[in-house]
């Protein structure tokens, strides 16, 4: 399945760099958009999350009250996991998944899918958005879902699965907690002071307190 409007894709997309073994998307670490690697163990580690999540919710994929959704746009899609399973739920739909890299896209997708590499272009009845947070800068969020609306047709939905960060950890918390004597709570404002004063967008969308 080929969408209009697609162009060759960029050689700026497929540069990497080894940082500690690993290897890394070079556009994602220039433009602070990604900051994970974009290896085989990544691609195990959100093979991982997505079955934990698919467990979650019971097998659900859609959320919304949509029985035979026809065009499905999966954000963010990294290895494609959600949207193969989609794509075979809804053989009648045309799924497009897309992604900052790609470095983790399947090569042989299902018929019905297409994978892109940061287009947003046609009107969607889903969007589709899990785990993205990390990727969006916090100055980015308002015009982001504006452009998720306007890929949308009329009536369709956005469908958003994020984690809230909440650090859990004594050890982590303890100089904080024992030698300042701060509460859990006080530890949460002083995080979001420091993510508001911030000046780099990266670090806001990493700590979204």
């Amino acid at each position: 399945m080929q969408r209009d409007g697609t162009v060759p894709l960029d050689e700026t997309f497929t540069e990497t760099i080894e940082h500690y073994g690993r290897s890394y998307q070079h556009y994602s670490l220039t433009n602070g958009t990604y900051f994970a690697p974009i290896d085989e163990d990544e691609i195990s580690r959100l093979e991982v999350m997505h079955g934990v999540l698919s467990r979650l919710f019971d097998g659900r994929l859609i959320f919304p009250p949509i029985r035979s959704p026809r065009r499905i746009l999966d954000c963010g899609c990294g290895p494609g996991d959600w949207a193969i399973e989609v794509a075979t739920q809804y053989p009648d739909a045309e799924v497009l998944g897309i992604d900052v890299s790609p470095h983790m896209i399947p090569e042989n997708p299902p018929d019905n899918m297409e994978l892109q590499v940061d287009d947003l272009n046609g009107r969607q009845v889903v969007a589709r958005n899990q785990m993205v947070a990390g990727g969006i800068h916090a100055n980015r969020w308002r015009s982001y879902i504006r452009d998720i609306f306007r890929v949308l047709k009329p009536g369709g939905w956005c469908q958003m699965v994020e984690i809230y960060f909440n650090a859990q950890s004594d050890n982590a918390l303890y100089p904080f907690t024992q030698f300042l004597g701060m509460s859990f709570s006080d530890f949460q404002l002083l995080i979001a002071q420091a993510r508001s004063e911030a000046s780099n967008p990266a670090f806001k969308a990493y700590f979204p307190v």
